[in-house]
């Protein structure tokens, strides 16, 4: 015969971790969801700016003229030298928000843009603080900026 008290958990201890367990979920949750849609903006700015390289780096490979269409309302952006359609990207227009100074810029075959001033803006739920800008300037030269700033290094207001 076994003498002695029984190990192990009461059903109440057992309950009172699940209701922390619960309670601490309900907390972290909310916070990875927007963790992960601000992710979200940020590939599509990264990939944004990864293409605007491609057509820069493609004008002077060809030697011939690339250009970027972009078209803000279905997120679809193409980059294209003599008629071909080199590398074509769609963003996800979903909570997102894209918008672009101009709907073609060119790259000359020396690597230099036709728009000097061209910038375009990657937000979530029209947050400043949460977009990027993407800036071309006449060198052909794109720089995505921090989260959150303009290309002067002040705070993005709006998208």
């Amino acid at each position: 015969m076994r003498t002695g008290r029984a190990s192990g958990f009461t059903l109440i201890e057992l309950m009172v971790v699940l209701a922390l367990l619960a309670v601490l979920s309900f907390i972290a949750v909310p916070g990875l969801f927007g963790l992960i849609r601000d992710n979200q903006v940020q590939a599509q700015a990264e990939e944004m700016s990864a293409m605007l390289q491609y057509a820069r780096s493609e004008s002077l490979i060809r030697r011939r003229a690339v250009i970027v269409n972009i078209d803000v309302a279905s997120g679809q952006v193409d980059v294209l030298a003599g008629g071909e359609t080199l590398r074509s990207a769609t963003f996800d227009a979903n909570g997102v928000d894209f918008t672009s100074s101009h709907p073609q810029l060119t790259y000359r075959p020396n690597g230099t843009s036709t728009i000097g001033d061209f910038r375009a803006t990657i937000c979530r739920d029209n947050l400043g603080e949460r977009g990027y800008v993407i800036t071309v300037i006449n060198s052909g030269q794109s720089t995505l900026h921090p989260q959150g700033l303009n290309e002067n290094g002040t705070a993005l207001g709006g998208c």
